[in-house]
């Protein structure tokens, strides 16, 4: 039996309203969703100190709507998040925002170097200009090998004592003369904001990762010298691997020699432990 125009008017009114009431309640529903709009963040699960490196347990993700959110949070995931560290004087609280003011790179942080250093290292700070720096080209987490030099007067005549003292010296950390990372851009503005307003920061202090035994020439050496880095290797994320000592460096650099003088010209000798443990820095370069 066919429906008569009334049964039809009917289905017809049915079907519109009912696409009436879908298309209001996605109009209402898209835009609760565009007002709200639902942002995921990552909060703290728990309390994280200042001067602390971020992992993956002390975050929590949460959805919340994105206008309840300060504008200086930071709007990441997780992953964006963990091992970072918090800023010196910048505790987190559970449940707190993580504001960018706060959660750094460990490069930022003000003993960045200190924190770059492995088991049984130590900070050997050096003092460097714009020659001795290689025209500023040498950067963090490269090597460099250490020579020594040392005018010496004998009389009205000059004569020059140079040569090696180790090779394969890990760069942790260059600063300018304001203590400031020489290779680390302002914080306060983006790269491409900074492109061609900034000025170049020019290296004035490395900080270098020795063995203890190492550091007991070395600040003798710079005492009666200068100590000179030599770039030579490239960055270790680079490689993947640590840069491996060169075959011939101690000949070459007349090594063992410029150690011993370093020695002979020290008021207290080296202790044997040292000079056993140093030996081994002799024997791998041949």
């Amino acid at each position: 039996m066919k429906p008569s125009k009334f049964q039809k008017k009917q289905i017809a009114a049915v079907g519109l309203a009912a696409a009436t009431v879908a298309g209001i309640y996605g109009y209402n529903h898209f835009a609760v969703e565009n007002a709200v709009k639902p942002t995921k963040i990552v909060v703290a699960a728990k309390d994280i100190p200042a001067h602390t490196e971020i992992k993956e347990d002390m975050l929590v993700e949460r959805t919340l709507p994105g206008d309840s959110i300060p504008p200086n949070a930071l709007r990441v995931s997780k992953k964006e998040v963990v091992g970072k560290w918090t800023n010196d004087g910048q505790p987190i609280t559970e449940n707190s925002y993580l504001f960018k003011n706060k959660v750094v790179k460990k490069e930022e942080l003000p003993d960045s170097a200190i924190l770059n250093l492995k088991n049984e290292e130590v900070a050997f700070p050096l003092l460097v200009d714009l020659e001795t720096s290689s025209g500023n080209s040498i950067i963090p987490n490269t090597y460099v090998d250490l020579y020594f030099k040392q005018v010496v007067k004998e009389g009205d005549n000059e004569k020059v004592v140079f040569g090696g003292l180790f090779q394969r010296v890990r760069v942790t950390a260059a600063k300018d003369s304001n203590t400031e990372d020489a290779f680390v851009l302002e914080k306060k503005e983006s790269k491409e904001e900074q492109e061609g307003k900034q000025k170049p920061k020019v290296t004035r202090l490395y900080t270098l990762a020795v063995s203890p035994e190492q550091l007991q020439y070395l600040n003798r050496a710079k005492m009666l010298g200068d100590v000179i880095p030599v770039a030579v290797g490239q960055k270790v994320e680079q490689t993947g691997k640590e840069l491996q000592p060169a075959e011939g460096f101690s000949q070459i650099s007349d090594q063992k020699n410029i150690l011993d003088y370093v020695e002979k010209h020290s008021t207290n000798p080296i202790s044997k432990n040292v000079k056993e443990f140093v030996a081994q820095y002799l024997n791998e370069s041949k």
